[in-house]
């Protein structure tokens, strides 16, 4: 299990980006809650979105104007605290005049400007404050404003998420928001991924769904997926040298692990990891179902190695498995094999859970070579509190 890294107090951006984020009246107390990414010249782009059957507006937009643009971008304009989602037409042409004022400003097709909402749904989307903040936002956005975009594009979040890797030649620099809806049915509530690697076109949707299924659709905070949940690559291409999928998704895996472990109410990240599984995909399939199950994460949140709730999650999983061949481990310590449980092991694991904050539960399936991980967190009382009032 690797250890999650601290967010910087500064992050780089790949040559021919740049950032910002202000306040403009969405959330309260002056938090910053308008953000900007804006290319020098249109990039490469990509998005995967939601498989929720309910969309945010944005969504809609998003897709027309890449499909129009031929997959080129200037500029993402992002919004807190209003997902614009589950307002009809109106959301649709709300978002699409804001695309509008931000191309004007700044020379370029309004296919080529994407936006994207995030927030509570169902209410409109106060137009008038974006677009009255867009002179502004333009006006601050520079190559070091990576982490003022980081903290407007939060929600419940309780820190910005922002990572960056430069290997091979190439730097991608990665952003995401989310804290509750989270779910492995596209990838989080949004994300982004910036390059200065030289990324074909015709092969950028591929390259992005292959990265996500790695590390987006790996995280769980709750099984539930929102309406929003968009994932956007951008590359500049201005390193003249290819991407390594390896830099991407080193990248996407770590603002996954950010995900899991500032989820709403969560004191622990949880790694689930899951071995000798027919398949690389069961064994990620295996890993969300014990990942999602309430009496895993609730157990966590007590500090209860019940290594049972892990090897039952497993095996209605769907995926056939030898259950008296199984091993479950807490830590260090291997708390069931074979058949056999071990009691007297389970101190050493009810340290782990009470001592690291970063913890990793495993079940070897027995059932073939492959394995992967998934990233979660405990389920606590916060949670319920957080989610009981969060429109009042």
């Amino acid at each position: 299990m690797t250890a999650l890294s601290t967010i910087p107090e500064h992050v780089p951006l790949p040559a021919g980006f740049r950032a910002t984020g202000l306040h403009c009246g969405l959330k309260s107390q002056g938090r910053p809650d308008l953000a900007l990414i804006l290319a020098d010249e249109p990039v490469t782009a990509a998005a995967i979105y939601t498989q929720n059957r309910l969309v945010g507006a944005h969504v809609h937009v998003c897709r027309d104007h890449l499909l129009r643009s031929g997959g080129l971008v200037r500029a993402v304009l992002v919004n807190a605290r209003n997902a614009n989602c589950a307002t009809g037409e109106k959301g649709i042409a709300d978002a699409r005049h804001c695309c509008d004022e931000l191309a004007k400003r700044i020379g370029c097709p309004v296919e080529q400007v994407l936006m994207l909402s995030t927030g509570p749904i169902g209410a409109p989307l106060p137009t008038e404050k974006i677009t009255s903040h867009l002179d502004a936002l333009l006006g601050r956005v520079d190559d070091d404003g990576g982490m003022d975009f980081a903290r407007a594009i939060m929600t419940t979040d309780t820190y910005p998420k922002a990572v960056h890797h430069a290997e091979y030649g190439v730097q991608v620099t990665g952003f995401a928001k989310g804290s509750g809806m989270i779910h492995p049915d596209m990838a989080t509530m949004l994300g982004f991924l910036l390059t200065d690697a030289t990324v074909d076109g015709a092969s950028s949707g591929g390259v992005l769904r292959a990265v996500a299924d790695r590390s987006f659709h790996r995280v769980t905070v709750d099984g539930d997926t929102s309406p929003n949940d968009t994932l956007l690559l951008l590359a500049s291409g201005r390193a003249q040298s290819d991407a390594p999928a390896t830099v991407l998704t080193a990248t996407a895996r770590e603002l996954a692990r950010h995900i899991a472990a500032d989820g709403e109410g969560a004191t622990r990240l949880i790694t689930v990891v899951v071995r000798g599984a027919p398949s690389e995909q069961e064994a990620a399939h295996v890993g969300r179902v014990i990942a999602t199950s309430p009496l895993v994460k609730t157990a966590i949140a007590g500090r209860d190695p019940n290594w049972g709730r892990i090897l039952s999650a497993a095996g209605r999983a769907g995926v056939p498995f030898p259950a008296q061949a199984a091993r479950v481990w807490v830590g260090t310590a291997e708390v069931y094999t074979e058949g056999v449980p071990h009691p007297e092991r389970e101190d050493v694991a009810h340290r782990h859970l009470l001592d690291e904050r970063d913890i990793e539960i495993g079940v070897d399936l027995a059932a073939g070579n492959a394995e992967a991980e998934v990233w979660t967190c405990d389920l606590t009382k916060d949670y319920v509190q957080i989610n009981a009032d969060y429109r009042s």
